[in-house]
């Protein structure tokens, strides 16, 4: 793991501490075993710091970035994307025969 990355974020764990961890308690060995490598290495690469979440995948996104609920959060994230000023007016919705029926 890089040394600057465990400086800024402490909590973040060598491969070792969390394979060790998993391993002192039966109920998640079974659960970490059952998964496929791939995501074992993955969920490691998670805990460790080497990959994050992928914030900009559909689902989450959605859910952070939703303009119904948190409409300040795209403005920011557009305007610093976009590098001037932007507002949110209005949401389109994602169905395409909504749009067609509401003349969008």
């Amino acid at each position: 793991m890089d040394v600057m990355l465990k400086k800024i974020f402490p909590m973040i764990r060598e491969r070792k501490e969390v394979l060790t961890e998993i391993e002192s308690k039966e109920e998640l060995s079974i659960l970490f075993n059952s998964w496929s490598k791939v995501q074992r290495e993955t969920f490691l690469d998670f805990c460790t710091g080497i990959k994050g979440l992928k914030l900009l995948r559909d689902g989450f996104f959605k859910e952070i970035m939703n303009p119904e609920i948190h409409k300040e959060r795209l403005n920011d994230f557009l305007s610093s994307m976009l590098g001037q000023k932007v507002k949110v007016l209005k949401a389109l919705p994602t169905d395409s025969v909504r749009i067609a029926d509401e003349s969008s």
